[in-house]
């Protein structure tokens, strides 16, 4: 099957990228109002919905590094949305702006007052301190846009060169760059959620967000290749089979994500160590529990029995919903991890946190659908296109 340069035109390219524009600009003014309102609720909420894209992002970007870490050639048709997702590290980077302004707002260890008269806050004041806490961010932004734009770059080079060395180097930095960011997404949530509660610590909270980066990231992916084949894009280079290999990705990063959140649950329940419970006690306050309850069986148990067979991966519209329904839990994660810092006693959704989506997503998606437009929807001249198309599962 001949291969051709599929571009992106129409509505996505140019109608949709303005109305998203649009919705973000509108989302920052209603922020701005909320912000004079109650600065201390504006931090969190915005904290909050960063975390959801920045996840999305970090989850595309590994996508991107394990697939030429193991040389795998199936994903080759869904390779371009996920470079072009994670090449939104540097839209994430402007966006965290706000967050360094926030600091007092959203860390009490950077209340000097509070350390002084707490050991245990004192005795990691040489970690959790404010000039550090910026310098580790430049240090972790650095790292997730020097990946993103490398790998892009020899991506989309490789379009008009059609140069099988650019598919050897990047596999080749890959090796280098999984470990650069196995340590910076699990130092950033460290710094950026766990240290909301500076007395708690968990040593598998790196693992599990980076399980769910990768549950959002492949939901979004397969979400917005399915959008594109029903556009007419695509169709020449996914067809069902390719829906099932990233659906079986999908299902089993999901089980990972449950295993890890239960196991640090279990361990942390068992221990009884005062420091370590703080977390769980607050986030069970209340109608907290009830989201908690509520992300076992949406993000696990539903989706473990609904989306386990064959079939149901297969069902492209069902497997559409799954992945939709997979997106909406990330931002319940996040949410639950974040808020109850916040709202002490339970959970409430107002118009701060609406605001905030609306501003961020539509900044987001205006950025990643005028980058899409502006190269081949697929590597076109990728060396595995062809086993990529003559995918079939056994």
């Amino acid at each position: 099957m001949k291969v051709t340069n599929t571009r992106l035109t129409g509505f996505l390219a140019t109608t949709f990228p303005k109305i998203a524009f649009g919705i973000g600009i509108l989302g920052a003014a209603f922020l701005a109002f909320f912000f004079k309102q109650d600065p201390h609720h504006f931090y969190f909420a915005y904290l909050t919905v960063f975390m959801i894209f920045l996840t999305l992002t970090l989850g595309s970007l590994f996508f991107v590094l394990i697939q030429h870490l193991v040389r795998a050639g199936w994903s080759i048709g869904f390779k371009r949305i996920a470079e072009t997702l994670m090449s939104n590290s540097g839209l994430m980077a402007l966006l965290f702006i706000p967050i360094i302004f926030g600091i007092p707002h959203l860390y009490h260890w950077s209340n000097a007052a509070e350390v002084a008269k707490d050991p245990l806050l004192n005795s990691k004041h040489a970690f959790l301190n404010i000039p550090f806490f910026k310098v580790r961010a430049l240090f972790y932004f650095g790292i997730w846009i020097t990946l993103s734009r490398v790998f892009y770059k020899k991506s989309t080079e490789q379009d008009s060169s059609g140069d099988p060395e650019n598919t050897v180097k990047m596999q080749k930095y890959s090796t280098f760059g999984i470990l650069l960011f196995a340590l910076s997404i699990t130092f950033a949530c460290i710094d950026w959620v766990m240290s909301l509660t500076p007395h708690w610590y968990s040593t598998m909270i790196g693992v599990y967000f980076f399980a769910g980066s990768v549950v959002v990231a492949l939901s979004t992916i397969s979400c917005i290749a399915q959008i594109l084949r029903s556009q007419g894009y695509l169709k020449e280079v996914l067809t069902v089979e390719h829906f099932h290999e990233i659906g079986k990705l999908l299902y089993g990063f999901n089980v990972f994500w449950a295993y890890i959140a239960f196991s640090q649950y279990f361990l942390i329940w068992y221990a009884n160590i005062p420091e370590e419970i703080a977390f769980y006690l607050e986030h069970f306050k209340g109608t907290w529990n009830t989201v908690a309850i509520f992300l076992v069986l949406g993000h696990f148990v539903g989706p473990f029995i609904l989306f386990m067979s064959r079939h149901a991966k297969r069902n492209l519209p069902f497997h559409f919903a799954i992945t939709l329904w997979f997106i909406f839990m990330q931002m319940v994660d996040m949410y639950w991890f974040v808020m109850p810092n916040f709202n002490i006693n339970g959970f409430h959704i107002g118009g701060v946190e609406l605001a905030a989506l609306s501003c961020i997503g539509g900044l987001y998606l205006g950025t990643f659908f005028t980058r899409l437009s502006k190269q081949a929807l697929y590597p076109i001249q990728d060396p595995r296109i062809s086993e990529s198309i003559h995918l079939e599962n056994l």
